[in-house]
């Protein structure tokens, strides 16, 4: 069996990176260009009671559709149920469990979210890149973000971390 040139693809990193375009290509189409992506710190933002810049920012998406991932809601779900008495609150007052509960039910409806559900080939991307961006701060679900928006041809994420400027988004709001 003969040695593969350095630099060349082999047939099945070709077939992978065929259906990450491919994937990616049907989630443009699907979902168009004006998309606004966010990331658990965005949610989490406007379910603490002193926010009032990621409330008044998703109160006023107009035009754009709001993405997010599985990961991004998993990890939402977990921290709301976690959290801290008060740490974050939802209408009437409703905190942890419950307020999990109406993330899963109502946030997500209420701002008309779409979920992507990432396959396979980008995941294992993310595993591959993410010992390269943990010193800057990014966990896996930070780095799986960070894949969507650069797939769905984005440059733009909603977030409050900053490690995401450093990877060349421009964070809003």
């Amino acid at each position: 069996m003969g040695k593969r040139a350095k630099g060349k693809l082999s047939k099945r990193s070709h077939g992978e990176l065929a259906e990450k375009k491919a994937y990616w290509k049907e989630q443009i189409q699907r979902l168009g260009r004006e998309l606004f992506y966010v990331d658990t710190g965005a949610i989490l933002e406007c379910l603490n009671p002193k926010d009032e810049l990621f409330n008044a920012f998703f109160d006023g998406v107009i035009g754009g559709q709001l993405v997010t991932s599985s990961y991004v809601i998993a990890e939402t779900v977990r921290r709301l149920v976690k959290s801290k008495p008060n740490q974050f609150v939802g209408p009437g007052g409703i905190q942890q469990f419950e307020l999990a509960v109406h993330f899963l039910h109502g946030w997500l409806e209420e701002r008309d979210v779409s979920v992507l559900y990432v396959p396979e080939e980008v995941f294992g991307t993310a595993r591959s890149k993410f010992k390269f961006k943990g010193s800057i701060g990014c966990d896996l679900t930070d780095v799986i973000s960070y894949l969507i928006v650069v797939g769905l041809e984005q440059n733009r994420i909603v977030s409050p971390d900053g490690h995401f400027q450093s990877l060349g988004l421009i964070r809003l709001p």
